[in-house]
């Protein structure tokens, strides 16, 4: 039996990942004038590797458009990336952009990326809203129609200077959410 394990055990090591993600969720906010919002990881290869990717999942405005980098920009709304070879112990830019067009609105993208031809999988996902350039506090505190302002833990507040993210629920029960940039 003793000399059996290290027969099972052994072909199992062989099955690791060829590559790792820095980061896997990016959120990215910014005003909805902004022409480009951006944020960007490393992919790193642990062996010598051909990978390509294929976004599996979006959901955006319709006038809204995206483009991803890697390791350099393909054109905007690329879907898919025919496979490209990469050397062991690479770090890979990897980077998703979103252009709101002046648009304001949430979107998402979801990025497969795949290694030897699909043996090996991992995800990627950028997430960004685009807001209406206001004075919030201004709207806030000037609108009559607010019935009340929660936090993202749905706590009552009365002051959004501490806060990242807020939301406003108005007398008509519909509610809307703002997301508060600070320089």
């Amino acid at each position: 039996m003793k000399n059996l394990l290290p027969l099972i055990i052994l072909p199992l090591l062989s099955f690791g990942q060829l590559f790792t993600i820095d980061n896997d969720y990016m959120e990215l906010y910014n005003i909805s004038s902004i022409n480009n919002f951006s944020e960007n990881t490393y992919v790193n290869t642990l062996e010598e590797v051909s990978m390509s990717y294929e976004i599996i999942a979006d959901s955006m405005p319709a006038a809204w458009d995206f483009q991803h980098c890697f390791p350099e920009c393909h054109p905007v709304n690329t879907y898919f990336i025919d496979p490209i070879a990469f050397d062991s112990d690479s770090s890979v830019f990897l980077k998703g952009h979103f252009y709101p067009n002046n648009i304001p609105g949430e979107g998402f993208v979801v990025m497969e990326l795949e290694a030897n031809h699909g043996l090996y999988v991992d995800t990627v996902t950028w997430r960004g809203a685009a807001m209406e350039a206001i004075k919030l506090k201004e709207h806030l505190y000037k609108s009559s129609q607010i019935k009340f302002i929660t936090n993202l833990a749905g706590q009552k507040i009365n002051n959004i200077s501490s806060e990242n993210i807020v939301i406003v629920t108005y007398k008509n029960n519909q509610s809307h959410t703002y997301y508060i940039l600070k320089n």
